[in-house]
C-alpha cells in the first residue's frame, strides 16, 4: 500500500505542536511511525532536554501498543540527530530498529547534524525521503531556527531582495514582521531606507 507522505507528515506536525515550549533549547519535533500496511503504529514528540527525542518517543509508543516497527516508515518533522549529546543519536537508533524508510520535513540546521543524520540512515540501508511539507515545518520551527541556528536564515536573507527581505523572511520562518526585522537588525542585514 502506498503511503500518503503529506498526510502522515501533517500528523507529525500536529504531534510536534504538543512539544512547543517544553523542549528547552531542543526543537519541538513530531514523529509518526506507519506500518507497511499503512496503519499508524506509534507517535511521539520531543520531550525536555536529556529526554527522548520524537523518534524515540514514537518507537516507545509503538512498543507500548504491542506494535512492531520493523519495515515501517517513520515520519519526522526534522532530520534525526546524528551525534550523542544529552541523548543517543536518533539516526543510529532508527537504523538499529529495522525501520525501512524515514521521511523528513526538513534537514536539521545544526552544524553537527545537517545531512549527517540522513547519511547514517542511508549508509544503514534505510530509504530517506526529504522535504515533505518542508515550508510548513520551517514555519513551525522558525523561532527555534532563528534563535538556535541563525546561519541558515542569514544565508537565506542575503539572497532575498532587500526591500522585501523582512516580509519574506517572516513568511518563510513563520514569525511576525517585528521578529524578522529584529533578527535582521541584530545581524546587520536590515535595509536602511533614506
Amino acid at each position: 500500500m502506498a503511503h500518503d507522505h503529506e498526510t502522515w507528515m501533517r500528523l507529525a506536525i500536529a504531534e510536534a505542536e504538543l512539544a512547543r515550549g517544553a523542549t528547552g533549547d531542543n526543537p519541538w519535533v513530531g514523529c509518526a511511525i506507519v506500518s507497511p500496511q499503512g496503519e499508524l503504529v506509534g507517535r511521539g514528540h520531543t520531550r525536555g532536554p536529556g529526554e527522548d527525542h520524537a523518534e524515540i518517543a514514537a518507537a516507545r509508543d509503538a512498543h507500548a501498543r504491542g506494535q512492531r516497527v520493523v519495515g515501517a516508515t517513520l515520519y519526522s518533522t526534522l532530520e534525526p540527530c546524528s551525534f550523542h549529546g544529552r541523548t543517543a543519536a536518533c539516526a543510529r537508533s532508527i537504523a538499529e530498529r529495522g525501520i525501512a524508510r524515514v521521511v523528513i520535513g526538513m534537514r536539521d540546521p545544526h552544524p553537527r547534524v545537517n545531512g549527517a543524520g540522513t547519511l547514517i540512515l542511508r549508509n544503514a540501508g534505510v530509504e530517506v525521503v526529504e522535504g515533505v511539507c518542508e515550508p510548513e515545518v520551517r514555519r513551525q520551527l522558525g523561532l527555534w531556527v532563528l534563535d538556535q541556528h541563525p546561519d541558515e536564515p542569514l544565508r537565506r536573507a542575503q539572497t532575498l531582495p532587500e526591500r522585501e527581505r523582512i516580509s519574506l523572511l517572516a513568511a518563510i520562518y513563520g514569525v511576525d514582521r517585528r521578529r524578522a526585522e529584529a533578527f535582521l537588525a541584530a545581524h546587520h542585514l536590515l535595509c536602511h531606507r533614506g
